[in-house]
């Protein structure tokens, strides 16, 4: 069973998408670049200064991961409303999920969204289907009508992800694993824990 963050406060971190290319060169001048392997998230997480007891709460949860053997749930901290709503995250057009119709390379179909709900470069949406969670950042949005919008995202849809997925744009969902050794936390005074938390499938 997937386990959340600990309940105390982060410091701003944003999600970074990590690109798997490599580069053929003769002598110093770049001639080809290929990708390896599928992109993924990574993201460097840092609390607010703890409390004893809450430095407790962020031990726990470090215990819970068993060196990354455990799924997190990561809902970004910093990044969980379209830029269209900041300031408003009570908006109804935030409220319904989206249904993903159809994927069509980058590019995501959806339906049953209220109509206005806005999408621009740069919001965070997720993907869910049973147990998968996918975050993917927009790279052209727009304005939902008919009760459906097309988005184009990054990284590339993966082949768990389908038509049927449950498109979160309020609170967006992934999921990640804590990357071994990443995990520290200074014995001292409202010590600040940091740790790396990577994307996995589930």
């Amino acid at each position: 069973m997937a386990i959340a963050l600990p309940a105390v406060g982060f410091q701003p971190a944003y999600p970074q998408l990590v690109e798997s290319v490599s580069v053929s060169r003769s002598g110093t001048k770049a001639m080809a670049f290929v990708e390896y392997a599928d992109a993924y998230w990574s993201i460097q997480m840092r609390t607010k200064p703890l409390k004893a007891s809450e430095r407790l709460l962020v031990e726990a949860f470090k215990d819970a991961c068993r060196g990354g053997l455990k799924t997190v749930l990561y809902t970004p901290k910093h990044m969980c409303l379209p830029r269209a709503y900041w300031g408003d995250a009570g908006n109804a057009a935030l409220a319904n999920a989206g249904n993903l119709v159809s994927i069509t390379g980058n590019q995501l179909a959806i339906n049953s969204v209220d109509n206005g709900l806005t999408l621009g470069a740069g919001d965070l949406i997720s993907a869910t289907v049973g147990d998968y969670n996918s975050l993917f950042r927009i790279q052209s949005g727009g304005v939902a009508a008919g009760n459906a919008i097309t988005i184009t995202v990054e990284p590339a849809v993966p082949s768990y992800i389908a038509a049927g997925a449950v498109i979160t744009f309020k609170n967006p969902i992934a999921n990640m694993r804590l990357l071994p050794g990443s995990f520290s936390i200074p014995d001292e005074p409202k010590p600040v824990a940091t740790f790396t938390l990577v994307e996995i499938p589930k």
